[in-house]
C-alpha cells in the first residue's frame, strides 16, 4: 500500500486510502462530515444554498538546491529568477490540485474557506511547502455553472461571509489563482561598502527597488491567470513575501545578494453570473442610540 501511495502522489494524485473515504462519503445521502468552519460560517454557507460535505486539504513539499546556486557567475542588478521561483510555484499548483481532487471524490461542485500556508524548512528557503484546507460544498440553489471534466470543483480563498455577499450580487467564485515570483538583488559597489560601514539610517533602495518588481511580476502573471479562466474580477486574500541574504567572496570582497520572493493568492470572480441569491444586499443603514436623555 505504502508503494502504491508513493506512486501515486508522484504523479499528482492523493493516497488511495483517502479517495476511498471520499467517494464512499459522496455516496451517503447524510454524511457526518468534519469541516473548518465557524458555526456562523455553517450557516451563513446553508443559507446561501451551499450545503457542506467534509474538510479536504492538499498539501506538497518541494526541494530544491538554490542554495548551492553559483553567485561568482551573477551579472549583477536586479533580475527576474524563474527557477527560484519554481518549487514554490510546483509546491502551491500540485497542493491546490490535490485539495481540488479531493473535494470531487466528495461529489463537491465547490471548495470554500479555503486556509494557506507556505513555509521553509530544514533551515534553507529551497525546501518549500504548501498546505491547504478548505470545506467542500453542494450547490442546492444555482445550476453548477459549466467547467470542463478535468477542471473539478470550483475553489475560493474567500469566507463563507464574503462567498454568500458574492452571491447576493449575483457573482460567482470560479477558481484560486496565485503565483510566486522571485527577484535577486546584487547590491552595488558603493552598497556593497555600505553594509559594512554603515551608519545612521539609511533606506537600502536597491532592495526596494526589487521588492517593487516582485510585486509587479506576481500581480501581472495573476491578472493574466484571472483572464485564463474567464474571471473579471479577483479578489486578493494574501499578499506577502520573504527577503533572504546571501553573501560571495571572492579576492577579499565580499558581494552581498538579496532574494525577494513574493507570494499572491487570489480568488478569481464571474460578476453577473447568476441572479442574485437568496436577496440581493440592502442598502447600508446607520443606527444612533444615544440611550435615555
Amino acid at each position: 500500500m505504502a508503494a502504491v501511495d508513493l506512486e501515486r502522489i508522484a504523479n499528482g494524485g492523493i493516497p488511495l486510502g483517502a479517495e476511498e473515504r471520499l467517494k464512499a462519503l459522496a455516496q451517503t445521502e447524510q454524511p457526518v462530515f468534519s469541516s473548518d468552519l465557524s458555526a456562523k460560517e455553517y450557516a451563513i454557507a446553508q443559507a446561501s444554498g451551499l450545503q457542506p460535505l467534509a474538510q479536504v486539504m492538499g498539501s506538497s513539499v518541494v526541494q530544491h538546491g538554490w542554495s548551492n546556486y553559483g553567485w561568482g557567475g551573477y551579472g549583477g542588478g536586479i533580475r527576474e529568477m524563474e527557477s527560484f521561483a519554481a518549487p514554490w510555484n510546483l509546491s502551491r499548483t500540485r497542493s491546490f490540485e490535490r485539495l481540488r481532487q479531493e473535494a470531487a471524490f466528495a461529489g463537491a461542485d465547490a471548495v470554500i474557506g479555503i486556509e494557506m500556508s507556505e513555509t521553509t524548512f530544514m533551515g534553507e528557503g529551497s525546501n518549500v511547502e504548501f498546505a491547504v484546507f478548505g470545506t467542500a460544498v453542494r450547490e442546492t440553489t444555482h445550476t453548477p455553472g459549466k467547467r470542463q471534466p478535468h477542471e473539478g470543483p470550483r475553489l475560493c480563498a474567500l469566507s463563507a461571509q464574503d462567498v454568500d455577499k458574492l452571491r447576493r450580487i449575483g457573482a460567482e467564485t470560479i477558481d484560486v489563482i496565485g503565483h510566486t515570483s522571485v527577484v535577486v538583488v546584487a547590491l552595488s559597489p558603493w552598497a556593497n561598502q555600505q553594509m559594512s560601514a554603515w551608519w545612521g539610517n539609511q533606506e537600502m533602495t536597491e532592495i526596494t527597488e526589487g521588492v517593487y518588481a516582485a510585486r509587479q511580476l506576481a500581480m501581472r502573471e495573476i491578472r493574466n491567470q484571472g483572464s485564463a479562466v474567464g474571471a473579471n474580477d479577483m479578489v486578493v486574500s494574501t499578499l506577502k513575501h520573504q527577503i533572504h541574504h546571501r553573501e560571495y567572496e571572492s579576492g577579499g570582497y565580499t558581494q552581498h545578494f538579496f532574494i525577494v520572493s513574493m507570494h499572491v493568492l487570489a480568488t478569481a470572480i464571474r460578476l453577473g453570473a447568476h441572479a442574485p441569491h437568496p436577496s440581493p444586499l440592502p442598502i447600508p443603514m446607520m443606527s444612533i442610540n444615544l440611550g435615555d436623555q
